[in-house]
This record gives structure tokens, C-alpha cells and sequence, in this order.
């Protein structure tokens, strides 16, 4: 039984950390679409960059 909840967890585990992989670099490739619709980007200064 504990070897069961030990796989399981490992399991649930591995997929976590594959989605967070994939997310981060399906994120590079495809960045928001809010700097698109613009075309500015805005810092954290509060400056807006054409």
C-alpha cells in the first residue's frame, strides 16, 4: 500500500514538473498576445518602449 502512494506521487510529480517544462517553453515561443495588440511594451518603471 505505501509503495503504491509512493508511485503515485512520484508520478503525479514527474507530470507537474513536464507541464511547468512545456508551459515555459511553449511561453518563450508564444510570449502574450497584450504586446502584440499594442505594439508597446511596458516596463515595471511604468515607461512605455515603442
Amino acid at each position: 500500500m505505501k509503495e503504491m502512494l509512493k508511485r503515485i506521487f512520484l508520478v503525479a510529480f514527474i507530470l507537474l514538473v513536464l507541464t511547468a517544462i512545456s508551459g515555459f517553453f511553449y511561453m518563450q515561443k508564444h510570449p502574450l498576445d497584450g504586446n502584440k495588440t499594442t505594439g508597446k511594451n511596458l516596463h515595471f518603471s511604468g515607461q512605455v518602449s515603442k
